[in-house]
This record gives structure tokens, C-alpha cells and sequence, in this order.
């Protein structure tokens, strides 16, 4: 091999070529090796300076450069992929070859989700049929490299050879497609915004092991994403410095520090996650964060996040508490009202249950109970009462995902001849009788008629649960730099969460729940298998279909939205029938594998039916990781309302 195709590919398109790299430095002595990390660093620091001090390239014309480069280079990779299928090379060749091409797109990661969002699923969507949950009309069958990596890990498969160099055809066929429509690709704009999106992406999706579940080559496909953002960095590095940006040579070390880490601590399963994210990812999320808007870099007003790419996910003022507001007005007295009537049993038909009745603050607002007590006292609901807590950050409500604002959440509950048994049109007849309500209402809504209707009804108690944010627990505390914050074990059981046990490919961090990274704004739901009955010798499914009925689509039956674990100490029972009342329970229900874990014949269940292998002293990691996630200091307490207090409209 030239060694300058392999510098330039090790550098600048790292680590597309690795494997063969390591071939080569593996087998050399050690006074070789210095010698050829001396060669190494001269040369890259050549091509790196003979490529950036060129005059006659701007940044745009940089990363359009890097783009194409990254396109051949993925397309060549595919090719000699397909090549060692069609030729029956052996299984780790063919791995091998595979790994290369996924490092080859990771370099390219950053780009195609940010720009060219509606291709993404074709080269790395999930390997089951799916629905983007933003637009459900959006049906995507499984294609791309998580579906390629289903023929080859953990062993080849190779009476499916057709049917894999069919996928692999295809991969190849959409690459040559966008890497000849590039005039698409404007990056300019918003470069520092994608980078921000990247980095988020890295830390909750990319080391979990989301989208290589099988083969679980995250660390490795992590450094190749932080080579991209490192890539964009340098490209703007005189546009930052002259804004006034200090930290630039810092952002420039944490880069090459995170790469060397995830180096040396390639071991998915071993991989320190806390580590990784406190010494390297949030540093690099706030400083990044920091340069993009002391360098005038915008958002792309057209990708609405739930997080502000400004800085780390864990700050409590990244989060963009008003994203689902819908241009509606939120202050004190309006909470104070809505609190005031959340607790008040006036609005129920008999006089007897308020919204704190089955939401109940000292059990994560939750009722304690399987399934809530029909308004008759005698009767069930279909399902398990759900937190509140950060309600305000989900874009989809109820469990089947229904609901998309939380006034028409309260609207329905009043009206359910089941729950509040009441209707909305008769709890504002009621209020509308009472002189203090209406009193209330006037200082809550100065703007409006003096009549108090449905919608400010609805509207007052929604904004009160909107207030109830749980973002302080002591995980928090420990990912903003309070080091004593956690345990050890505490550590370990978030290593897990993160990795082994797989619980953040679905329960995305900070927020864990299914609000999908890097931008968070809409959530997911998930196939699980969860059972009727707690008796695993005999498993049946739970009737419950789910979101499926919804979207009327039989691949989402018995799917429902993935909940916070926020506070997750106090909410027990868990799942949607509340079937069961431990932490212990559900964490083995996930270590067998869900439904199909236990027997249960569910084609469609999107959690993976293999066993997680873990250990008893890893149960209890992870459980005591869970229980560092309570936080209940965010619940407003209940003030007097006057005019005085009555903030502008």
C-alpha cells in the first residue's frame, strides 16, 4: 500500500482505512513503529497545511470537498464489500470489509443527517419496518447498513448471499445517487449547528450501540464521527478565531483526546460512558456550543429541537421548555390556577375526584395502581396511570400516542365518562358558578371575556403540568461536574443503561424517554411483548393493542410510546397494564428479551428477543443507577392569587 493513500486516508478520512493500517503497524518492530509515527506526524502535518493554506479554497468549497472525497470513498468501500460476498471471502474478511464501509459513512454521518434527512433511513435505518413518529405516513422498510449487518454478525450467513448482495446493491445504488446530486449540499449556513447535532448524536445514539446492535462496532464508528466534526472545526478555524473565540485550540485537543480514548477503549461492553461523556463530550458540547454562537453560526430555523444546541445536554437551561407551548401564553398565575384546580374535586360529576387523585405528587404523580379506579369506584381503566412529570417535553400524550397537546389531554379526561365523568362544558358551568373561580380566572386571563370556558379550563391545568419538570436529580448533578454526585455503582449501572444492557436505544438520554436524538422533538414507540400476566412459564400477551388501531397500520399493533424514567423510583407498578410492581421484575423482563424472550410469539416486537446475559450484581448496578434519576424538586408550590401577582400577557 502507498503510504501516502494510507496517510491521507488515515488522517483526513480516518478511520475508513484503519484495519489495514493496523495490519501494517502490528506486524513492524518497535523501532519501526517510531519510525513510522514519526513519518506519520510529518506527513499529516504537510497534507494538513498544503490543504488548508490553500488560498483558492473557502470553507464552503472545503466541506464540499470532503463531502465528495467521502462519497468515492464509500462507494469504493461497498464495492470491494460486494466483491468479497460474490467471491465467498471468509467471514472476518467480509466483516472486515463491512466494518470499513460503516467507517467510511460515519465520516459522512454528519452531513446526510443534517442535510439530507429524508435519505438517511436508506443508508442506516433501523432493520424492521418503521414509521418516522413526525410523519406516520412516512413507512420505511428495513434497508441500508443495519439491515446488511443482520446477513453477516455475529456470524455469516451465507445461504442468504442473494438476498444480502440485494441490500448491498441497493446501498450502492442510493450512494452513487447523492454523491452525484452534491449542488443539494449547502453547508455553509449552519455547519456549527450540525456539528452540535453530531455530538449529540455521538453521545446518545452512537455509543449505545443504536444502530449497530448486532456487530457493536460504536466506539470504533464514534471516532470516525469526531473526525468529521474535527474536519469542520478546522475548516472555520479562522472565522472562529477572529470572532473572538478562545477556547478553539481547547475544542481542538478534546477532539483528539475523545478519538485517543475511544482508541485504546474499543471494548463495547467495557467502554467507560461516563467517563467518555464527562471528560470529552460535554466539554466539547459547551465549548462548541459556546464558539457557534459567539461566532454568529444560527440554528436552522426549519429543524425544531427540544434542546438548544447551545451547549451539554444536561444543563437544565438547554431545554426548550415552551417547544410544545403551540404560541400559547404560560406565566405564574396561570399555574397557580391550574394547580389550584388540579386539586379541587369540583370538576368531577360526583364532587368527589380531582386530577391529584390518580396523579398523586408523592408517587410521581402516578396513582400506585395497575390500572386506575373507574370514576364508579368499582371499574378499571384500560391502562396504567402515567407520570406527569416532564409531560411537557413529549410531543406524543396517552400511550398509544394520541394526543399531541396536553389542553386536549385534560379535554378528553374531562370528558370520560370513565374518569372525570364530567365534560368539559359542565366543569366550566360549574366554575362559572363559583364566584372565586371566576375571580381567579379574570386575573389568569385579563385579555379575555370575564366567562370561564372549556379551553381556559383545559388550558390552566395544562399549563400547571407543564411546570412539572424533573431535570435536578443527582445523575444530573454528577453529569454537570459534581463528581460525589453518584456512587460507584451508580456509575456502572449508567455504563450499563448506556451499553450492555441496551436501555438507551430506547430510553434516549437526558430526558429517557423515547424523544429520538439529536434534535428530540418527537417520540417513539416500541414492540416489547409485554405480558398479561406475571406467570412467565405460560406467557400470553397482553390484549392491549397499542398505537397500532391509531395509524392503523398492523406492524405498530401492541406498540405504545416509550415513558420517561424519570422518577421511575416512584411510579411503580410499571408498563402500560401496570403488570409489574418492581424494578426487579421489568429489568428481567428485558434481560430475557421481552415478549419473544419469553415465548411469546410477536414477529413484530422491536425490542431484540436475545438475552441481555446479565449478571445479579449487574441488575442491582443498574437498578440503583435508576433510582439516582428521582428528582421531585420542580413541583411549584401553591402561592395565593391577586391581581399584583399577574404577570403582562
Amino acid at each position: 500500500m502507498h503510504p501516502f493513500y494510507l496517510l491521507k486516508r488515515d488522517v483526513l478520512f480516518y478511520p475508513v482505512g484503519r484495519f489495514q493500517y493496523q495490519y501494517l503497524y502490528g506486524a513492524a518492530s518497535n523501532g519501526m513503529k517510531k519510525k513510522i509515527n514519526v513519518i506519520l506526524i510529518v506527513c499529516c502535518s504537510i497534507l494538513l497545511l498544503s490543504f488548508f493554506a490553500s488560498p483558492a479554497l473557502t470553507p464552503h468549497e472545503k466541506l464540499k470537498s470532503y463531502y465528495n472525497s467521502h462519497f468515492v470513498d464509500l462507494s469504493q468501500q461497498l464495492v470491494v464489500l460486494k466483491k468479497s460476498v460474490e467471491q465467498d471471502a471468509s467471514e472476518k474478511k467480509i466483516q472486515q470489509n463491512f466494518l470499513a464501509a460503516r467507517l467510511s459513512y460515519k465520516g459522512l454521518e454528519l452531513f446526510l443527517e443534517y442535510y439530507f434527512e429524508l435519505d438517511v433511513a436508506k443508508f442506516n435505518g433501523l432493520a424492521i419496518n418503521f414509521i418516522e413518529e413526525e410523519d406516520p405516513t412516512a413507512y420505511q422498510e428495513p434497508q441500508g447498513f443495519q439491515m446488511i449487518e443482520t446477513f453477516i454478525y455475529p456470524t455469516y450467513n451465507k445461504e442468504k448471499k442473494k438476498e444480502l448482495l440485494r441490500y448491498i446493491d441497493q446501498l450502492l445504488t442510493i450512494t452513487n445517487g447523492l454523491s452525484n446530486n452534491n449542488i443539494l449540499f449547502n453547508p455553509e449556513n449552519f455547519a456549527l449547528d450540525a456539528v452540535m447535532e453530531e455530538l449529540y448524536r455521538v453521545l446518545a445514539l452512537g455509543i449505545t450501540g443504536f444502530d449497530s446492535p448486532i456487530a457493536q462496532l460504536s466506539v470504533q464508528e464514534a471516532g470516525a464521527s469526531l473526525t468529521s466534526v474535527q474536519f469542520v472545526m478546522e475548516t472555520y478555524r479562522e472565522s472562529l478565531t477572529a470572532a473572538g473565540v478562545k477556547d478553539y485550540d481547547t475544542i481542538m485537543l478534546l477532539l483528539t483526546g475523545a478519538k485517543n480514548y475511544l482508541r485504546k477503549h474499543n471494548n463495547f461492553n467495557a467502554f467507560d460512558r461516563a467517563a467518555f461523556i464527562t471528560n470529552f463530550l460535554n466539554p466539547l458540547c459547551t465549548r462548541i456550543g459556546a464558539a457557534k454562537t459567539m461566532s454568529g453560526f444560527s440554528d436552522n430555523p426549519m429543524r425544531y429541537s427540544l434542546i438548544r444546541k447551545t451547549g451539554q445536554l444536561f444543563k437544565a437551561s438547554s431545554l426548550n421548555r415552551d417547544r410544545y407551548l403551540y404560541d400559547d401564553t404560560i406565566n405564574d398565575v396561570r399555574i397557580q390556577l391550574g394547580k389550584k384546580i388540579f386539586y379541587d374535586p369540583l370538576l368531577s360529576a360526583n364532587g368527589k375526584r380531582a386530577c391529584a387523585g390518580c396523579h398523586q405528587p408523592g408517587k410521581s404523580f402516578t396513582d400506585g395502581l395497575p390500572k386506575a379506579l373507574q370514576a364508579d369506584e368499582h371499574g378499571t381503566l384500560p391502562r396504567n396511570t402515567p407520570s406527569l412529570w416532564n409531560a411537557a417535553l413529549q410531543m406524543n400524550l396517552f400511550y398509544d400516542s394520541r394526543q399531541k397537546r396536553l389542553d386536549d389531554v385534560v379535554m378528553e379526561v374531562l370528558s370520560n365518562d370513565k374518569e372525570m365523568n364530567m365534560g368539559a362544558d359542565k366543569a366550566a358551568e360549574k366554575l362559572n358558578a363559583n364566584a372565586a373561580y371566576v375571580s381567579l380566572f379574570k386575573v389568569a386571563y385579563p385579555t379575555h371575556d370575564s366567562i370561564v370556558t372549556e379551553r381556559k379550563i383545559g388550558n390552566a391545568i395544562a399549563m400547571y403540568i407543564r411546570s412539572l419538570i424533573s431535570y435536578n436529580s443527582r445523575f444530573d448533578k454528577y453529569m454537570r461536574g459534581e463528581k460525589t454526585a453518584m456512587r460507584a455503582g451508580e456509575i456502572k449501572g449508567f455504563n450499563l443503561f448506556m451499553g450492555k444492557a441496551k436501555c438507551a436505544t430506547c430510553h434516549y438520554v437526558p430526558l429517557f424517554n423515547g424523544s429520538k436524538p439529536p434534535t428530540y422533538y418527537y417520540q417513539e414507540s416500541e414492540v416489547l411483548g409485554v405480558p398479561a400476566t406475571t406467570d412467565t412459564a405460560h406467557a400470553v400477551l397482553d390484549a392491549d393493542p397499542g398505537r397500532g388501531p391509531v395509524l392503523n397500520l398492523d406492524f405498530m399493533n401492541h406498540a405504545f410510546k416509550t415513558p420517561t424514567l424519570r422518577n421511575i423510583a416512584l411510579s411503580a407498578p410499571y408498563m402500560h397494564n401496570g403488570i409489574y410492581k418492581t424494578l426487579e421484575e421489568v429489568i428481567d423482563f428485558y434481560d430475557r428479551g421481552g415478549g419473544l424472550g419469553l415465548g411469546i410469539p410477536i414477529p413484530n416486537q422491536t425490542l431484540p428477543g436475545d438475552k441481555l446475559q446479565l449478571t445479579q450484581k449487574e441488575k442491582i448496578q443498574l437498578k440503583a443507577f435508576l433510582l439516582a434519576l428521582t428528582d421531585t424538586s420542580g413541583a411549584p408550590q401553591l402561592v395565593p392569587i391577586n391581581k399584583k401577582s399577574a404577570t403582562a400577557q
